[in-house]
């Protein structure tokens, strides 16, 4: 039998290894599915880090070319059509397959206690599944300390975001879009440029010009009111 652990990088994924090996469970691979430039920066840093620190050997799998020509075909991601995601899980599958052959499976996933009704889809239906952060009863707020608690912050990424996806994930907050738009202009840029070669919708029937035009109305009205608010508080003093 076989153990393998589907690591995505983020909070969950990471205080899942974390959990295991702190428990002396046994794992036998590692798995994560490298987006190429869709994914932070901050990612490789982080997938290194958690190599040195916790002594594991992490098995990348390269799906940055396969996203690319999925791009191509059905333009941005939607909550209808996660052809992405397909990418990744089978790019998984067949790795599986490749390697282990002739052995009976069972996968880790990330999956927290506040995050169960999850636990019934069945995304991973070729083989046997346990979900270890659920076994501990582990909230998505304890996964996210466990990894603080070791050094591990993400390059500041859970400080604006809630997951450590894609950069350009057309699922995320709207807030959170907004906080690209504000802090990551060159990020922003590339996802304009996205916008001109596909004729789809990135996120509601909105495109990217859509959101940046928005994005600029409320950054500018942020503008506003700040000048408004220092030129109230100098006119106090006087």
């Amino acid at each position: 039998m076989k153990k393998i652990l589907c690591f995505s990088g983020g909070k969950d994924s990471t205080a899942m290894l974390i959990t295991l090996l702190e428990n002396g469970s046994q794992i036998d691979d590692i798995l994560y599915v490298d987006v190429g430039d869709w994914m932070w920066n901050e990612a490789k840093d982080h997938i290194q880090r958690v190599q040195d620190t916790l002594g594991v050997t992490i098995t990348v799998l390269d799906a940055s070319d396969e996203l690319r020509k999925g791009f191509e075909r059905w333009g941005f991601p939607s909550i209808f059509n996660r052809w992405c995601t397909g990418i990744i899980r089978t790019m998984m599958g067949d790795y599986i397959k490749e390697k282990y052959p002739n052995e009976e499976i069972i996968q880790y996933i990330g999956y927290c206690v506040d995050e169960v009704k999850r636990t019934s889809k069945k995304l991973y239906s070729t083989y046997d599944v346990e979900y270890p952060l659920v076994d501990a009863n582990i909230t998505t707020f304890d996964a996210l300390k466990i990894c603080y608690d070791y050094g591990f912050d993400f390059g500041g990424i859970y400080e604006h975001h809630q997951h450590f996806n894609c950069w350009l994930c057309p699922l995320q907050k709207r807030s959170e879009l907004y906080t690209l738009f504000k802090q990551y202009p060159n990020l922003w840029n590339r996802l304009r440029e996205m916008q001109f070669k596909t004729d789809g919708y990135y996120q509601y029937e909105m495109s990217v010009m859509d959101f940046d035009k928005r994005f600029w109305l409320k950054h500018h009205e942020e503008l506003r009111e700040d000048r408004m608010k220092a030129r109230a508080k100098y006119n106090k003093r006087g």
